[in-house]
């Protein structure tokens, strides 16, 4: 996936192409959404920028790990907390 960095805030993400095909575009240059300001701008998703990645911030990222690294007991606990709400 190619980095980008948005021209509004200056944070680095990662783009999928899935979501730019979708988005308008001219040439390489695709209208985007930062996932990190929420603003649109036109990128380049298909040349790659050099700088770290800014965004998801580092707590986001080990946030998601964290439930993963729950015991058979408390996951079997969980889900069934979780099937008291479904609807039959």
């Amino acid at each position: 996936m190619p980095r980008v960095k948005c021209k509004k805030c200056g944070n680095v993400f990662e783009q999928g192409l899935g979501g730019a095909a979708l988005a308008p575009h001219v040439g390489p240059l695709h209208f985007v959404k930062c996932p990190a300001c929420g603003k649109r701008s036109w990128l380049n998703i298909y040349s790659s920028v050099k700088d770290p990645i800014t965004w998801p911030p580092e707590e986001a990222k080990q946030q998601q790990v964290a439930p993963q690294e729950l015991t058979e007991e408390e996951q079997e606990k969980k889900r069934i907390e979780e099937s008291k709400y479904e609807k039959a």
